[in-house]
Parts: structure tokens; C-alpha cells; sequence
């Protein structure tokens, strides 16, 4: 039984399919020990299980307090500026510092030696994280707000000007890819072993969203050029400000906000580059500890660390009973982590405010315009893309690069989170595919196998068949 602690009320931000390791990162990112790179500190955080994945719940003053801290000061153009060079240096930084460690032989090193090079990488993962979040934070921002404010007030709607206008400035991870795979779709129905090695050398590390997570094979590379469908056509990002009606200073505007969506889409090649890179330590530390990589995922790194350096193995029915869901918060500089349902319910009970979910029509924002009939498919994580067929509507929380194989064979995309800026809401653009983002419910009212009708001309979804 743990000590019990005064937790603040919290509210849901966010869910998404996160190990141990990487919900603790997430929450020392924002707290304390990353105070020198923050507007103010996010220190009430927690992750709890929720639809096989982890929710992210904070203090909403406290998490109001921060939004508003750091729109603040990254209002002022030399801050973001400043931002923007931080940003990809600390992503570089944490990108080389993940390959020197991982091209080390690291099968010399002492359990204490592996403890050290543990701890650099999780001090940089940390500082880059921090980052991270700032980044993805600011992409959805005033600066957002303030251009959908712009183009609803001059009635701009064209699905041709909205992707020039909401595009990142330029392409980077999945984007570029699926460019060069598209590109080649146009040419060729099959990809050449050699173009195959080509692709897998350029992008082997795309899936690696965390560590319990693999490289791309050859056949993952097969298997996204089969689903794959040609680009919708693309105007230029002058010809959209032109047909916009924007002047000189709407314009900057929006090059602001498209430097911010690639801070958006970089942040995650960085972390999935970092991840690939350190992936030789974690399985040489796994081994030493008696347990898979995927299971050292769901472990602290204060009990990895302790492991190492007590020569002990870490117990594998622990990291079982995580992968079926954790809470995990900071007490006091110290990260606490449970898998035990009652105190799962007690510290739900006591700290966390539950909204119940109306079943009203599901409405959201316009991110694709389109129409599109077909079943629904529920996608939580990963691990249900492969239900997802040609033809069926797809519904998630959110979408990542991970995700984009099942998106090509979706006739329609509906997210719970997301806006204009969102991973879901680009790519379908890009690929001419109708998409309602921002519904906050969709999950929790539709089921697998509903028949809907998605309107993402007016941002409305109507199931037609239970």
C-alpha cells in the first residue's frame, strides 16, 4: 500500500499509446528538473489506463497557467526565433548522442558502465523532450488560432488553399516519404529489392515511436507502398495566399505557422530517430536484467537503474501488468507507478474530475472537405490498424506517422483530438481523403462495425446503422 498524497483535482489533456519510460519522460519534462527551459512548471501530471492507452490529466489552472506563460513569450519574434534554433539543436543533440551511445560495443560494458550511458541518454532524452512539448504546444497555439480566426472571417474554405496554407514549411519524416513512395506509385506497382533497401535505409527508423516499438522491415516497406494512393494535387503556398486575399502581414502570418508545423512534424522524427539509434543499449541492458526490450519499457528508470547497479533482475510479471495499463505520477521529485486496479480506482476517485459523454450527433473541425459512407473501425493504438480495410471510416484518438498505411485504405478520417495543424488532418489533405478532426467523442460514442455518414463538408458525422 503506498503513502498517500495530496494530488490537485485533474483534467484530461490527452491519450496516447505510451510505455512507462516514456510517460515518465513526459512528466520530468514539464516539472522541476526542466525548469531552466520553461515559461512555468506543469508539476501536478498524471498518466492513467484508458481505452488501451495512457491519458495524460494535469491541473487545468495549473496547465492553463503554462499555456499562457508560454504564448506569452513566444508572442515576442525573437524569443520564437530563439526557439526555433533551440529546438533543432537540442533534437540534433539528442539524435547524436542516441547513435554514439548505441554504436558503442556495449556487450564490454559493466552493468555500472550501462547504468551511466542509461542515465546521459535519459538526462538528454529529457531536455529534448522538453522542447518537444513546447513545440507541439506553439503548432496549436495563438499563432493557429489566429489564422483560422483570419480565414473564417474571410469565409476561406477551399481545400486547395487549406493545405498550401496549414502545409509545414517543408516536408520532413513521413511526409517525404510517402512523397517519394507516391512518386514511385505513379511508375510502378512494385517496388525493386533494390528500391526496397533504398526506402528501409532512408526510413527504417519510422515506427520506433518508443522502445518496446521495432524497425521497418522489408516487408513493412512492400506492405505501405501496396496501400498507398496518389497525392491530391497541391498548389503553391503563393498562389493559396493569393487566392486567400492575404496582405503582407497575413502572410507572415502564415509562414509562422507553417515553421511551426514542421517544428511539429520534426519533433517526432527526432524522437523516432533517437529511439532507433539508443535501441543496441536497451537490448544489451534487457538482456543483463533477464527481461525482453519490450518489457524493460515499463519499467522507471530509477528501477532500471537500481537493477544495474545492484546486479538484480527486474521481474517480469511487473512489466506484464503494466502493458495492461499504469498510473504514474511525480511525488516529490520521485516517480510513482501502479498497475494495481484498486489503487488505479482509489486515485481516480480522489483526484480526477469524469465528464460524462453525451451521445449527440458528433460534430468537429473541418480538416478535409469531402464525403464518405462506410463501417466504422476504431483504432486506439497500433495495434488495430490492421483492422482498418479499403473502404471503412476510420476512427482514433489521433493519428501518427505509424498510422498512415491504414489511412490510405480509410474513405473517411475522424479524430477525437486534433485541429487545422494535426498529423490527421495534413495528411488527409495530402491525400484527398474527407476528415473531421477535433470531435473529442468519437471513440467513446461509435462502435466497430457502425455503418456512418461522414460530412466534412459541414464537419458533421450520422451513424445510419447500429
Amino acid at each position: 500500500m503506498w503513502k498517500e498524497v495530496k494530488i490537485t483535482m485533474l483534467t484530461k489533456l490527452f491519450s496516447r499509446e505510451y510505455s512507462v519510460q516514456y510517460t515518465e519522460i513526459s512528466i520530468r519534462s514539464l516539472s522541476k528538473e526542466s525548469a531552466q527551459h520553461l515559461p512555468s512548471l506543469v508539476s501536478t501530471q498524471a498518466y492513467l489506463p484508458e481505452d488501451k492507452n495512457e491519458s495524460c490529466y494535469a491541473n487545468l489552472e495549473e496547465w492553463q497557467k503554462f499555456l499562457s506563460n508560454l504564448s506569452k513569450k513566444y508572442e515576442n519574434k525573437q524569443n520564437l526565433k530563439k526557439f526555433f534554433i533551440d529546438f533543432h539543436s537540442y533534437g540534433k543533440k539528442y539524435v547524436e548522442t542516441s547513435k554514439k551511445i548505441g554504436g558503442k560495443n556495449l556487450k564490454k560494458n559493466t552493468n555500472h558502465e550501462l547504468a551511466d550511458y542509461y542515465k546521459y541518454y535519459q538526462k538528454i532524452l529529457t531536455e529534448y523532450s522538453t522542447h518537444l512539448w513546447m513545440g507541439y504546444l506553439l503548432s496549436q497555439g495563438s499563432y493557429y488560432e489566429s489564422a483560422k480566426k483570419l480565414l473564417e472571417d474571410k469565409q476561406v474554405s477551399g481545400k486547395e488553399i487549406m493545405t498550401a496554407l496549414f502545409s509545414p514549411s517543408r516536408l520532413s519524416g513521413i511526409l517525404n516519404m510517402q512523397k517519394e513512395l507516391g512518386l514511385l506509385k505513379s511508375k510502378t506497382n512494385e517496388l525493386s529489392e533494390k528500391q526496397v533497401q533504398l526506402i528501409l535505409k532512408k526510413y527504417i527508423w519510422m515506427p520506433c515511436l518508443d522502445i518496446h516499438n521495432n524497425p521497418w522491415t522489408a516487408k513493412d516497406v512492400k506492405d505501405f507502398f501496396t496501400h498507398i494512393q496518389s497525392l491530391a494535387k497541391q498548389i503553391s503556398f503563393a498562389k493559396a495566399s493569393s487566392l486567400a486575399g492575404l496582405n503582407k502581414k497575413e502572410i507572415e502570418l502564415f509562414k509562422v505557422v507553417r515553421e511551426l508545423v514542421y517544428i511539429k512534424d520534426m519533433r517526432d522524427e527526432y524522437r523516432r530517430r533517437g529511439i532507433y539509434n539508443i535501441l543496441p543499449l536497451f537490448e544489451i541492458i534487457a538482456k543483463h536484467l533477464g527481461v525482453s526490450k519490450s518489457e524493460l519499457a515499463y519499467f522507471t528508470s530509477d528501477e532500471i537503474i537500481n537493477a544495474l547497479n545492484h546486479s538484480v533482475k527486474l521481474k517480469k510479471a511487473v512489466a506484464l501488468n503494466r502493458q495492461k495499463g499504469f498510473l504514474i505520477y511525480e511525488d516529490k521529485n520521485d516517480i510513482k507507478v501502479t498497475s494495481d486496479a484498486l489503487e488505479i480506482r482509489k486515485f481516480v476517485k480522489k483526484n480526477v474530475e469524469t465528464k460524462k459523454t453525451a451521445s449527440a450527433e458528433i460534430k468537429g473541425i473541418i480538416a478535409s472537405k469531402g464525403l464518405g459512407q462506410g463501417k466504422v473501425k476504431i483504432v486506439f493504438g497500433i495495434k488495430d490498424l490492421n483492422k482498418v480495410k479499403r473502404g471503412d471510416v476510420m476512427v482514433a484518438i489521433t493519428t501518427h506517422p505509424d498510422f498512415v498505411p491504414a489511412m490510405h485504405r480509410a474513405i473517411a478520417i475522424i479524430t477525437d483530438e486534433g485541429g487545422l495543424t494535426s498529423h490527421a488532418a495534413i495528411v488527409s489533405r495530402e491525400m484527398g481523403v474527407p476528415c473531421i478532426v477535433g470531435t473529442k467523442v468519437a471513440t467513446k460514442i461509435l462502435k466497430d462495425g457502425d455503418v456512418v455518414k461522414v460530412d466534412a463538408n459541414s464537419g458533421v458525422m450520422t451513424v445510419i446503422k447500429k
